[in-house]
């Protein structure tokens, strides 16, 4: 009788299992310019490309081999930062609640209580009395009148450094440099390095460069410090919207964008919310080390979960540590080859004339909306000094931007998958909504002179403002190879912010010192703080 006895066969490149098979098997969708845009780049690549075949080869075999190793990562032989890891949307829900952290720092420096003024107190009626020991008492003795105050005492960063308006603008564009200047560089390190370590090494970055603004003493010490704040953010906002459009199911990308955005206008809100109620209660500098403090348990996640051990992230695109290249190159060889195929990646993206349109859209709109953003809580307290009624400016100005966001992000994301997911969608979207909320919000400030009236139209056209996230997002990836996507996003990135928010607030900072001093030759310090802000704001 012949007993045949069972031998495991070694697993080979063609048992991977279905589902990832499927999945490799999968295409980006892009359109048909897209599609030879992408065979374009393979081609001018040559050699190169076909190097990265070969890897991609062995990185699928090397997946096949170590299968039992995979599953047991997911298992219960896995740590549990890895079985949180395991399923994307957890993944996501991390991502975000790093970008709700990162907004709140900008909403917090941002906010009255933080940021702070000069002193702006005036007593009324003018010409019989006089601002003394912190009171205001009649010019002489013998008149009897009725004195009052107006405006605000010295302080915040802004008090305590002495800071005109174009230097405290100044701020916010320092930290908007370290931001665009290192968004190509993580970038284009995610084309080879681990993307999660990446967000890691950013994350840390940012958590101690925020601490330090609690430390600084002068304009210099913390402009310095916000341009390395700038630097650590830029790390998460080029990878996630990659990660979305790889592992999100292929009907909820644009849901899952729709969240990750979310956290812009629903972190910044609760920043402006939070600054002011931490420098009511403690100082302006506490508002730094508690930021910093909180990223920590984030950031020390992101280091213990390589991205070789999740499955659903293709680890030959961006999650692989091995260089393609790995033929050998030293010294100023070395680096003009890396620099050399960072402009040809560039000179690619930016031959996609619906990509150049989309930029040069989101550069005006991102222009506006930092000075919004920036200086919204100072101007609306400025401007309607009966808000206290309601809360602070900065609580007040928080509610209405987080309720706008959250509404408008998801506005947007349902309204692109009502009218179909593509490139010519999402740019009419972008530009019907983005016209129209512009529209209502310059007639805010002509028409509007109590507050309740302000706060209904200013929502209105958030609302409409911030339903463009979503849409815009899809822009910039959809019309780019699959590979350069990391690139392509941090390109926006760039723009927006060396053609928009980075000159926008200290240009606006300037316009309203400019505005102020000519109306305060005239009227009161007050009524003149309103006037400028007014003007500026219109213009």
């Amino acid at each position: 009788m012949n007993i045949e006895i069972p031998t495991r066969r070694r697993k080979s490149s063609m048992d991977l299992p279905t589902e990832e098979a499927a999945r490799n098997a999968k295409k980006p969708l892009l359109g048909d310019d897209s599609e030879r845009r992408g065979n374009k780049y393979s081609n001018e690549r040559g050699g190169q490309g076909e190097r990265d075949g070969e890897t991609t080869k062995l990185a699928l075999r090397r997946s096949s081999d170590d299968e039992d190793e995979v599953v047991a990562v997911s298992g219960g032989g896995a740590t549990w930062s890895q079985r949180v890891a395991s399923k994307p949307v957890n993944m996501l829900i991390f991502f975000t609640m790093a970008n709700v952290l990162l907004y709140l720092d900008r909403g917090a420096i941002a906010s009255a209580g933080v940021n702070g003024s000069l002193d702006t107190r005036s007593c009324l009626p003018d010409a019989d009395c006089i601002l003394r020991n912190n009171t205001c008492v009649p010019r002489t003795s013998d008149l009897q009148v009725k004195c009052t105050m107006e405006g605000s005492p010295r302080h915040g960063f802004q008090g305590d450094f002495d800071l005109n308006g174009a230097q405290d603008g100044w701020l916010q564009s320092m930290f908007l440099v370290g931001l665009l200047v290192a968004s190509p560089i993580f970038a284009f390190a995610a084309k080879t390095k681990d993307n999660i370590r990446l967000c890691g090494q950013g994350l840390a970055l940012w958590s101690v460069s925020v601490i330090c603004c609690g430390f600084t003493f002068d304009f210099w010490s913390l402009a310095l410090c916000r341009t390395f704040v700038g630097i650590g953010e830029a790390a998460l906002i080029t990878i996630v919207p990659n990660f979305i459009d790889t592992c999100a199911p292929p009907k909820q990308k644009t849901k899952w964008l729709a969240v990750f955005c979310v956290a812009i206008p629903s972190g910044t809100a609760l920043g402006y919310a939070y600054g002011g109620l931490v420098a009511w209660l403690l100082e302006w500098r506490f508002a730094f080390f508690i930021e910093g403090l909180l990223m920590l348990p984030l950031m020390s996640y992101a280091f213990m979960v390589p991205i070789s051990s999740l499955a659903y992230w293709p680890k030959h695109k961006g999650g692989s540590s091995r260089s393609s290249d790995a033929s050998p190159a030293s010294g100023m060889r070395k680096y003009t080859r890396v620099a050399s195929a960072a402009f040809r990646d560039m000179r690619l993206i930016l031959s996609n004339k619906v990509y150049v349109l989309g930029a040069v859209g989101y550069c005006m709109y991102s222009a506006m909306m930092g000075v919004y953003a920036y200086w919204g809580p100072k101007a609306g307290q400025a401007m309607y000094p009966d808000v206290e009624k309601y809360g602070s400016a900065d609580t007040v100005f928080g509610l209405v931007t987080v309720m706008s966001g959250i509404i408008g992000t998801m506005l947007g994301g349902f309204l692109l998958d009502r009218a179909g997911v593509s490139v010519a969608a999402s740019l009419l979207l972008c530009a019907v909504m983005t016209l129209c909320g512009c529209i209502i919000m310059v007639f805010t400030l002509f028409l509007c002179h109590t507050v309740e009236v302000f706060i209904l139209a200013f929502t209105i056209g958030l609302i409409l403002i911030f339903s463009i996230q979503g849409p815009i997002n899809i822009v910039a990836m959809w019309t780019t190879p699959y590979i350069l996507r990391p690139f392509a996003c941090a390109l926006y990135t760039v723009s927006i912010h060396v053609f928009g928010d980075v000159p926008s607030a200290p240009i606006a900072g300037m316009i309203h010192d400019k505005f102020y001093n000519k109306f305060n030759k005239k009227h009161d310090k007050a009524y003149s703080d309103n006037l400028a802000w007014r003007y500026t704001l219109e213009l």
